[in-house]
């Protein structure tokens, strides 16, 4: 006799999925239209001649331990995976993640994705000239900064350190203009931006060799990143954060395009996982089916651990900048698979990956509400498992619906995404995710307690993703003073060209008046704005700029003995 499961066209993730129901054929080419063409369409977008990126480095931070690498990849490089919390203690909270983006260039898929490699990042800057790089040896590196060495130099009046002098800002890594004079001069003033305590920058690009992971063509995207943490004890001391500055360097728009972060967690135990989403901050998680570890892992109580998005900026201004406010309006989505083959299994080509970072399965079907989402029912969903399996509410591991009951644990994998948007040549986005660890009582407990932490890092995000200096708010135990005393910093401006509009966000350290001007390249003074600010804190100061005319400038904030510079250009 039949089981329940496989009467109701049920199966799960582990097994090979049923053949579609007639029913549902209209429905499904529906999907499958919208996830473009396999056929290469034919245009300029070559690939290089780099190799593999051979370098790495740790971030040891707080109390995380993690591997960093420039393909694109985090903590997995072969065996052992480095992401150890508590750092010293030799457990893995997580055995690999990668950044995965994908869009369409005249509709056709293009994908920068890996799991475990082959990467499809390499080591290096986009060239401006919309040729593919030859060589990414030289850019095969990190750079790091940190709080404490920075400040000595300072206090010590000792110039700048060996790590400022370093800074790759000709190559696009921040750095905070304090001389007055355009470019980096760190013997003259000019400070590189520090994120967290401890932070480490790098850069790479998609189109250094060809994509023999995805088989696809390249997007032409150059990723500016950064990884960086806290000295400090609780919840802030647990989590690090990655941001990631995606540029298209190419010559055509991008089309549908997605930023996801990628996991295959592995909480301690490979094969004792759950995962789950929380759509109100934009968390996708694991936590253990128990408190028993039958491998080498955690002693219980067993922890909690997942990845969040805290940033997705765009530089024409058409992302949200807290997209745990916006995971409602499924601006972002979740996705889990297996480790088999078949519908529901590892991703393959390019068509796999992008699927999933659309919420929909290997072959076109979309994530499904109950069950293991596949064909479960028909009622297509954005979010993998979102109900709260504390609460014993559906739709979670542990109450996947009428007939079926929990899911047996396994080793998963999975995504969250934030994908939707257009990305034209010259423009860039900016996305901020943080991988958060917390224990509780129990396994259970733990999500809870991993909810509380993600809270924490959405209601203070202004100040924990804010330049670091020496003047910024101490935190301790894991919290930000109860008055903080807010830095001084000024993005770089956007939409840059701009046309009617330009935006600038700064953060004032104190209230009063905030003076923006406008000069052209003969430096004259075009436009002069004074802003009273009512508070400490960032906010956005907008200028009209349809009096200016075609051509270069640099906008300066002041406010009182603070000043910030940068360049931006107007075209119509």
């Amino acid at each position: 006799m039949q089981s329940k499961d496989l009467r109701r066209g049920i199966v799960p993730l582990n097994d090979t999925p049923p053949q579609f129901m007639p029913s549902r054929i209209s429905f499904l080419l529906f999907v499958v239209l919208l996830t473009g063409t396999d056929a290469f369409a034919q245009d300029s977008y070559s690939t290089g001649t780099c190799e593999t990126p051979q370098a790495e480095t740790m971030l040891e931070v707080g109390n995380v331990r993690a591997r960093l690498l420039n393909n694109g990849g985090l903590f997995w490089k072969g065996n052992p995976n480095i992401y150890e919390v508590p750092a010293g203690s030799g457990i893995q909270a997580s055995h690999a993640a990668n950044l995965w983006i994908g869009g369409l260039v005249d509709n056709e898929i293009r994908t920068a994705a890996s799991t475990y490699g082959p990467y499809e990042m390499w080591a290096g800057p986009m060239p401006d000239d919309d040729r593919p790089p030859t060589d990414c040896s030289t850019f095969d590196r990190f750079w790091h900064l940190d709080l404490n060495t920075e400040n000595r130099y300072r206090v010590l009046n000792e110039g700048p350190s060996d790590e400022a002098l370093a800074w790759p800002a000709d190559l696009g890594a921040p750095y905070r203009e304090l001389n007055g004079t355009d470019g980096y001069q760190p013997d003259e003033g000019d400070l590189p931006v520090l994120l967290g305590d401890h932070s480490v920058w790098w850069i790479m690009n998609d189109r250094g060799n060809v994509h023999t992971r995805t088989d696809s063509r390249p997007l032409g995207v150059e990723v500016q990143a950064t990884a960086f943490g806290f000295n400090v004890q609780g919840d802030l001391g647990n989590t690090t954060f990655y941001r990631y500055r995606i540029e298209n360097k190419g010559s055509k728009r991008i089309d549908s395009m997605g930023v996801s972060m990628w996991a295959d967690f592995d909480l301690g135990n490979t094969f004792d996982d759950r995962l789950g989403t929380d759509t109100t901050l934009a968390l996708f998680y694991v936590y253990n089916a128990d408190d028993e570890e039958n491998l080498s892992g955690y002693d219980s109580p067993i922890p909690a651990f997942g990845v969040t998005i805290l940033e997705a900026s765009h530089s024409n201004g058409s992302l949200p900048t807290d997209v745990g406010a916006h995971a409602a309006l499924h601006a972002t989505s979740s996705m889990a698979y297996n480790g088999s083959g078949g519908a529901t299994g590892d991703p393959t080509r390019f068509r796999d990956h992008y699927a999933y970072m659309r919420a929909q399965w290997k072959d076109g079907a979309p994530l499904t509400l109950g069950g293991h989402g596949y064909w479960f029912s028909l009622v297509p969903t954005s979010f993998w498992m979102p109900g709260d399996p504390v609460a014993g509410a559906f739709w979670s591991e542990l109450n996947t619906g009428t007939y079926y009951g929990e899911m047996a644990p396994a080793d998963r994998r999975g995504l969250i995404s934030f994908q939707g948007f257009t990305l034209s040549p010259g423009e860039w986005v900016q996305f901020t995710f943080a991988f958060v660890w917390a224990r509780g009582v129990d396994h259970l407990d733990s999500i809870t307690e991993l909810r509380k932490a993600t809270g924490f890092l959405h209601d203070n995000k202004s100040i924990i993703l804010a330049p670091r200096t020496s003047d910024s708010p101490p935190f301790e135990d894991g919290n930000p003073s109860k008055a903080p005393q807010y830095p001084f910093w000024v993005d770089e401006p956007y939409p840059n060209p701009a046309s009617d509009k330009l935006t600038l966000r700064a953060s004032f350290d104190k209230s009063g008046p905030a003076t923006v001007r406008v000069v052209d390249v003969l430096g004259r003074t075009r436009i002069e704005q004074t802003t009273q600010i009512s508070s400490a804190g960032a906010r956005d100061i907008t200028l009209d700029v349809t009096s200016l005319t075609p051509g270069s400038y640099t906008a300066t904030v002041e406010s009182w003995s603070h000043r910030a510079t940068h360049s931006f250009v107007v075209l119509r």
